[in-house]
């Protein structure tokens, strides 16, 4: 009998060890994955970040998100420059949280033809009654933007963040294609940069 307790202890205390390491493990940043989040994580290197203001949006619920272009580049080697997006979306309320997401130039027009698309599908569907249905797209620097349908209302939304994400439900499904057009004037303008 004590034998068996004690194997019993043993395996106990094994497996909540093990359980405790993966939780810890999960909670470790990831790596970069963005070309601009591998720029932004250079020590001991001189770097200039160039923004362009691309606007913000707000939702019902106090939330924000923000777009802005950026160049990153380190000064005499401009033609290593890092394109694209910081998209930043701050919750309102009393616990305010905020987190960005890095999207590079090439991801920029998958989303900007992903939101055509889920405006397309949110023409079709009007007063078309659906149980739930949900529409995402994703990109490599933990944007997610999409909409789900849920009986006859759909509800538009985007997220940020990788730990502890800030999200953001819009007021209408026309600012996905507010979102479409900031995202389309910073395909423009980092072109020409």
């Amino acid at each position: 009998m004590k034998k068996f307790f004690l194997i019993c202890l043993f395996s106990f205390l094994a497996l909540s060890s093990s359980l405790n390491a993966q939780s810890e493990g999960e909670k470790q940043p990831k790596e970069p994955t963005t070309k601009l989040e591998q720029f932004l994580g250079k020590k001991g290197t001189l770097i200039v970040k160039d923004f362009y203001r691309l606007g913000k949006i707000s939702d019902n619920y106090g939330a924000e998100i923000k777009f802005d272009a950026l160049v990153i580049y380190e000064p005499g080697q401009e033609i290593g420059k890092a394109r694209g997006v910081k998209i930043e979306i701050t919750e309102g309320g009393k616990f305010e949280r905020s987190n960005s997401s890095f999207l590079d130039m090439d991801e920029l027009q998958s989303l900007s033809e992903a939101i055509s698309y889920m405006n397309d599908i949110l023409t079709k569907w009007v007063g078309i009654e659906k149980e739930y249905t949900e529409i995402i797209f994703s990109t490599k620097g933990d944007f997610e933007i999409g909409f789900y349908q849920e009986g006859m209302r759909a509800t538009c939304f985007s997220s940020s963040g990788y730990i502890g994400k800030a999200s953001c439900f819009f007021k209408s499904t026309n600012d996905l294609l507010s979102i479409k057009t900031k995202i389309d004037k910073a395909i423009e303008i980092l072109k020409e940069k």
